[in-house]
């Protein structure tokens, strides 16, 4: 292609150095179109193939994450599927066999693995639709200690790890996005209690018309070179283990943290826990 281009441009410029020749054009006239065409020419061939260059880094890119992104998530929705196959598998041929407490201990599994799956497709749809610009943020009026109740409740018996304090000054209602608060606090309350057995807490402050949430557990905590990752899609740590997840739930956080106009800070050291701090200003609703 580069070829044709550099002969189509010869052809082009032999033509019209022979027509302005016809023209009686003065030979200073022609010995400077004749200087300066090739130049000017070479130069915006030099811009062009820069442009390309740097088009066809990102669409590698492009291609590479998707690669990864098929990859991870084909093999995340397997294990949940083999879950529900093999309890299913359990419960249609030896149900006469199985007690009440192991039906129940299946059906929760099976229960418990569709949720995580519809979790991820949402969170799947959303990554999407985030990289689009097609997610806003649209504050109302909140009673924020009914959202962080319902965040914790949701939870089940894990809600019991989990330590709420909540600043006397803090108002009973809030001008926030209800739906992207949420998904910032219940990524940081899951991560809080699947990298750590101990008890977290949760605070929740005003100060300044802006709402401060504060998650901090004693777990695993994040190596220091690595804290970096966190905000990358698929960004995980490398002392996660075999502790379930994709790398997504920071990229949501950090993009709804952002869109409501937040900061968000972390303080984390390994093996001696970690702390993340939020802080989003209040919108007059």
């Amino acid at each position: 292609m580069s070829k044709i281009i550099r002969l189509l441009f010869f052809l082009s410029y032999v033509i019209a150095v022979g027509y302005l020749s016809l023209l009686d054009m003065h030979p200073f006239v022609i010995f400077i179109f004749f200087l300066i065409t090739p130049l000017w020419c070479h130069f915006f061939h030099r811009k062009r193939l820069k442009k390309l260059s740097s088009e066809i880094g990102v669409l590698q890119d492009i291609n590479q994450l998707r690669g990864m992104f098929v990859s991870i998530v084909s093999h995340e929705l397997r294990n949940p599927m083999t879950t529900i196959y093999s309890s299913i598998d359990l419960l249609e041929n030896y149900l006469d066999r199985i007690d009440i407490e192991e039906k129940h201990h299946l059906f929760g599994n099976i229960r418990k693995s569709i949720q995580r799956m519809s979790k991820m497709m949402d969170d799947i749809v959303l990554i999407g639709r985030l990289q689009h610009g097609q997610v806003a943020c649209h504050p109302e009026k909140t009673n924020i200690l009914l959202l962080c109740s319902a965040i914790c409740e949701a939870l089940g018996s894990e809600k019991k790890r989990i330590r709420m304090t909540v600043d006397f000054q803090l108002p009973l209602f809030v001008g926030i996005d209800q739906s992207l608060v949420n998904i910032i606090l219940s990524n940081l309350i899951n991560n809080a209690l699947k990298y750590s057995e101990e008890l977290i807490n949760f605070f929740i402050k005003f100060r300044n018309a802006t709402l401060i949430f504060n998650i901090q557990d004693q777990g695993i905590g994040i190596p220091g070179d690595e804290i970096q990752k966190l905000s990358q899609l698929f960004g995980r740590c490398s002392n996660t283990g075999n502790r379930k997840g994709i790398g997504i739930g920071m990229f949501l956080v950090a993009h709804c943290v952002k869109l409501h106009k937040g900061t968000i800070k972390v303080r984390s050291q390994k093996d001696k826990g970690t702390h993340f701090k939020v802080a989003i200003p209040l919108s007059q609703v």
